[in-house]
C-alpha cells in the first residue's frame, strides 16, 4: 500500500497545516492550510528542501537535525523556526508521524500551533560561507548572494551583511571592503577564535568581482586541521629527501623547536648521535640551518 500517497490525500483534506517530507528532506506535499500559515504556494516549495526554502538561514542546521531525528523515529514533536514567503519568521509547534516503509518512508509533519517570531540577527557562526555584497552607496553592504556550507541561502531583499553575518546595525570596524583605496585585492584577514577549550582560525578574503560588487569568503580552520597540514608537509619534505625513519623523527622534533638535548631524551639516543642525524637531515634537504628548515616548510 502506498502510505505516502494516502498521507498526501488525507493531508490535503485536513484543515490543519500539514507537510509531507521525504527521506531526503524534500517537501512532497504542502497543503492549503500550510500555504495560509507560511504564505508559500505549493508549486513554489514542493520538491524543494524544507531546510533551504522554509527555514531562516540561522536555523538551517537545526532544521536538518530535527528532520533527520524525526525520520529515524527519535523525535515526535518540535518547536521549529520557519520562514514565510515574505521573509517573516514564524515559530511552529510540529508533531511528526512516520508513513510508509523502507525507501518510500516519509515524515508527516502537522503544525498544531504557530506564532510570529523575531528573527535572529546573526545567522552564521563557526561555519564556512561566501557572500557577495553591494559596495556602492546607498546600497552598501546589501547581500546579493549567500552560500553557507556550499548551499545557497535565500535572504529577504535588502538584507545587509553587517546585520545578517555579524549582528550589527552599522558596518563593522575593520571591514575588508572599507580599507583604504590603495589596499590591493584580494584582501586577506586571519582572526583567532577561542570558544571554551576549542580553538580555531577564521580566514576571510575579500575580492572585487565586478564594479560595485565584492565577494567575501570565510573559512574556519581548526587547530586539528592545522596540525594535520603541518604533519603532511613534514611527510612531503621527508619523502622528497628520502629520509630514513630515524631522520624523519629527528626532522619532526627539529621543526618543533626541540633542542638536541631534548631530542636525545625523547628518542633515547646520545646527543652526539642526534647531531649526526641532524647534519644528515640538513644536507639532504639542502638547508643551511635549523631555522632554514622553516623556509622549506612554508
Amino acid at each position: 500500500m502506498d502510505w505516502p500517497a494516502i498521507a498526501s490525500i488525507l493531508g490535503e483534506r485536513s484543515d490543519r497545516p500539514i507537510v509531507l517530507i521525504d527521506q531526503d528532506g524534500r517537501i512532497r506535499m504542502f497543503n492549503r492550510a500550510m500555504e495560509q500559515v507560511l504564505g508559500w504556494r505549493r508549486f513554489q516549495v514542493e520538491g524543494e528542501l524544507w531546510a533551504r526554502v522554509c527555514t531562516p538561514p540561522e536555523h538551517v542546521e537545526e532544521a536538518r537535525r530535527w528532520i533527520a531525528d524525526a525520520l529515524r523515529g527519535a523525535l515526535w514533536s518540535f518547536e521549529a523556526h520557519a520562514l514565510t514567503s515574505g521573509g517573516g519568521h514564524m515559530l511552529l509547534h510540529l508533531e511528526f508521524s512516520l508513513v510508509g516503509r523502507g525507501e518510500t518512508q516519509g515524515l508527516l509533519v502537522t503544525t498544531t500551533r504557530w506564532m510570529a517570531a523575531e528573527p535572529a540577527k546573526r545567522v552564521i557562526h563557526g561555519r564556512d560561507f561566501d557572500y557577495d555584497i553591494n559596495t556602492d552607496p546607498p546600497g552598501f553592504g546589501m547581500v546579493t548572494r549567500l552560500v553557507v556550507d556550499a548551499e545557497r541561502i535565500r535572504l529577504e531583499e535588502g538584507t545587509r551583511c553587517y546585520a545578517v553575518i555579524h549582528g550589527q546595525e552599522q558596518p563593522c570596524d575593520g571591514c575588508p571592503v572599507l580599507r583604504p583605496d590603495e589596499s590591493p585585492w584580494p584582501r586577506v584577514f586571519v582572526r583567532h577564535i577561542q570558544n571554551g577549550t576549542a580553538s580555531a582560525f577564521e580566514i576571510k578574503s575579500a575580492d572585487r568581482i565586478d564594479t560595485g560588487l565584492v565577494r567575501i569568503r570565510t573559512r574556519l580552520v581548526t587547530n586539528d586541521a592545522l596540525e594535520a597540514i603541518h604533519a603532511a608537509k613534514i611527510q612531503q619534505l621527508a619523502d622528497r629527501a628520502d629520509l630514513s625513519a630515524r631522520e624523519r623523527e629527528i626532522l619532526m622534533y627539529l621543526l618543533l623547536g626541540r633542542t638536541t638535548e631534548d631530542i636525545s631524551t625523547l628518542v633515547g639516543i646520545a646527543v652526539r648521535t642526534v647531531k649526526f642525524h641532524q647534519a644528515n637531515v640538513l644536507q639532504k634537504l639542502g638547508a643551511d640551518s635549523r631555522s632554514d628548515l622553516l623556509r622549506l616548510l612554508f
